[in-house]
This record gives structure tokens, C-alpha cells and sequence, in this order.
């Protein structure tokens, strides 16, 4: 693949990103467990990032057609490094109180929405179509690369410099990315008279179901998402309190997911086109499978291999998955197919965090586990056979 400045601008820029955002992931839940020592707290912070993410996934796809995606990208990885450092500051002043951390998320919750579809969409214009599969493959495979740092490098450093210090050093990578998405050169496309939002909605949602096979993707997509919601609130209890490991653990176990992303990324790019309905369903199914693992094994280091599992096969499902919506839409589209796509995750993934907020006062974390890889298992067999049925991919 013919790497150009504008791609190697994004390779860097997601790279200082996905690193940035580990960390602060890892702050905030330390931070909320810390100060509550509640699961229920965990949960309840991640349903605050995770409504208002909704809503505004739900009408942004339009404008992102609209707008520069590169300023779009630079403007929200700025407001990122403020929020940081002004959390670093209350906490450097002893004026930090839990109420910062809702508010942090509330304001990360509209943000992402933004900055997501339009990272997604600006790819097809600097990438040619050919190559647009490895491109996707090598970038997952970075983001995931800065994403095992981030758990475990936090992991070890909150014993020697503080989360305070650390919140430091997630606004500056947060101001990396945003110079080397400086360093972009955006194609200037020519937009069509601009129509209504709810017109322009219409178009997106439509591009989206004329493709079958990216519909039910979709759908699986969701229940991955939903099992993703769940883990968000049980995976430090599960660490500490089930398998009786300390933080650092956590932190590493954090790292198993996307170590596992990143060899399944790199695996995706060798063996492309990976345009089979047994391979997508096998990982699906297999995915589901890490969930009723983690529900029955007592030891760590097998939890942990579980959690690199889980991370391959899902790598090779979400790469062919978003490489699909890239090559099939036209790109006066691809912010408002992509938002529909992610308009999925964000409602599915902050249902598992609802169902884990609640359940778990009433039900063992391994039994959620259970539940969660006994419905993915089921749901891919039967998306399996369905698809296999209708013939939609070709």
C-alpha cells in the first residue's frame, strides 16, 4: 500500500489519540472506583457518556458531509486536552469532586460523536478504494497497539506519578494529534445544494438498508457492542474482586483485548478479502465463546488469554465490517452511513452498561458473563444461517 503525507498524518494522529484515550478511560474508572468503591458508580459514569453520545450520533451524520472533517477532528481533539488538563488542575487544587467526572463525560459524550464518522469518512478521499481494507487494518492495528499501552503503562505509572500527573500527559497527546491532523491535506469535495436535516437523515439511513449484508453486520455489530457495555462495568470488580488480583492486573488485563485487536488486525491485512459468511460468523461465535470462558475459569492467565482471543476475532469482524460501508457508499454519504453505524453502538453498548448497573446488585458478574456468550453464540449461528439462506454476499 502507497502510504502518502496526509495518510501518515492520520496513522500519527490516531496514534497520540487512541494512547491519549486509554489513559483518560483508565483515570476516570480509577478515579470513580477510588472515590466509590461502587460497580454501580462505574456504571452510572459510563451511561452519562453514553446518552448524551446518542443523541448526538443521532442527527450529527448529516452535518459531518457538511463540514471540513479535518477541523472537525482538530476542534474536538482540542476540547479533549482542555478537559484534561482542567481535571488535572481541580485535582492539583483539591477542588476535585466526583460531580467533575459526570461532567467530563457529558462533555466527551457529545464530542466523540463528532470526531468518529469523521475520521471514518475522510479515509476513502486520501486512500485509494483498492487499498482503503489495509488501510483500515493498519490503522485498527495501531490504535490497538496504543490501546495495550495505555491500560498497562497506566496500569504501572499511577503508583509513581499520580492520576494527576497522568491527566498531564493525556492533554499533551491529545495536542499531538491535533498538530499532526494539522498536517492533513484535505480534498475539497463538491456538495450538492444542501437539503433539510431530516431529508439528509432520510438519504442516510436509506444508503445504509439498500446493503443487506452491512444491515445485518450491523445488527451483530450491536449485540458485540451490548457485550462491550457490559464488561465496561464489570471488568475491575471481575479483576479485583472475583479472580482476587491487584490494580496492575487490571491493567494488563485491560491490554489482552487489544493485543489480541492488533494480531487480528495485522492477520485481516495478510489475508485479505476476508469476504466469506463462515469466517464473519466464526468470529462472532467465537467471541461469544471468551464470554462463557471468563464466566467459568478461576485462574487470571487464562482469563487473560481469553481477553486476547476475543480481541482477534473481533478485530477481523469490525475491519471487514467498516471497509464494507467504505467501498459500497458513495462518499457524499459516508458521514451519515457511518453515524448509523455508530448511532448502533452507541445505543447497544449503553444498554449492556444499563443491564450491568442494575443486574449486577442481583446477579453474579461470571453469570452475566453467561448471558452475554450464550446470546452472541445463538445470535450468530442464527444471523448465519439467514444470510446463508438470502445469498447476500457475494
Amino acid at each position: 500500500m502507497k502510504l502518502n503525507k496526509s495518510f501518515r498524518s492520520i496513522w500519527f494522529s490516531s496514534a497520540t489519540s487512541e494512547l491519549g484515550g486509554a489513559f483518560f478511560t483508565f483515570c476516570n474508572s480509577i478515579l470513580i472506583y477510588e472515590h466509590t468503591g461502587s460497580a454501580t458508580a462505574l456504571g452510572l459514569v459510563w451511561l452519562i457518556y453514553y446518552i448524551p453520545s446518542f443523541f448526538m450520533q443521532l442527527f450529527i451524520g448529516p452535518y459531518i458531509d457538511r463540514w471540513s472533517r479535518k477541523y472537525t477532528m482538530i476542534w474536538c481533539q482540542l476540547i479533549r486536552a482542555i478537559l484534561a488538563i482542567l481535571l488535572a488542575i481541580t485535582l492539583f487544587s483539591d477542588w476535585f469532586s466526583v460531580s467533575l467526572i459526570y461532567l467530563v463525560q457529558v462533555i466527551v459524550g457529545l464530542v466523540m460523536p463528532i470526531f468518529t464518522p469523521a475520521n471514518q469518512s475522510i479515509l476513502p478521499t486520501i486512500v485509494e478504494k483498492e487499498f482503503l481494507g489495509k488501510a483500515n487494518a493498519s490503522l485498527e492495528s495501531v490504535r490497538q497497539v496504543m490501546a495495550v499501552m495505555g491500560p498497562i503503562s497506566a496500569g504501572v505509572l499511577v503508583d509513581f506519578i499520580t492520576v494527576t500527573w497522568m491527566l498531564v500527559i493525556i492533554s499533551i497527546a491529545f495536542l499531538l494529534s491535533t498538530y499532526n491532523l494539522a498536517q492533513l491535506h484535505e480534498k475539497n469535495l463538491k456538495h450538492e445544494l444542501r437539503k433539510p436535516w431530516i431529508e439528509e437523515f432520510k438519504e442516510g439511513l436509506n444508503s445504509y438498508f439498500e446493503q443487506p449484508l452491512i444491515v445485518w453486520l450491523g445488527v451483530f455489530f450491536g449485540f458485540v457492542q451490548f457485550g462491550v457495555g457490559v464488561t465496561i462495568v464489570t471488568t475491575l470488580p471481575y479483576i479485583t474482586t472475583v479472580l482476587d488480583q491487584p490494580i496492575v492486573s487490571y491493567g494488563f488485563f485491560m491490554a489482552g483485548f487489544p493485543v489480541g485487536y492488533t494480531i487480528g488486525a495485522l492477520l485481516s491485512s495478510r489475508l485479505q478479502p476476508l469476504n466469506g459468511l463462515g469466517v464473519l460468523f466464526s468470529t462472532l461465535f467465537i467471541g461469544g465463546c471468551t464470554y462463557l470462558s471468563l464466566a467459568f475459569t478461576p485462574w487470571y492467565l487464562l482469563a487473560l488469554v481469553t481477553e486476547a482471543i476475543a480481541g482477534v476475532v473481533i478485530a477481523i469482524f469490525n475491519i471487514y465490517n467498516i471497509t464494507l460501508i467504505q467501498q459500497r457508499i458513495p462518499n457524499r454519504f459516508m458521514g451519515k452511513v457511518t453515524s448509523v453505524r455508530l448511532l448502533i453502538m452507541r445505543l447497544t453498548l449503553p444498554l449492556g452498561i444499563l443491564f450491568a448497573t442494575i443486574i449486577v446488585q442481583f446477579l453474579a458478574i461470571r453469570t452475566m458473563y453467561f448471558i452475554i456468550g450464550a446470546i452472541i453464540c445463538i445470535t450468530s449461528i442464527t444471523g448465519y444461517a439467514f444470510l446463508k439462506s438470502k445469498e447476500e454476499i457475494k
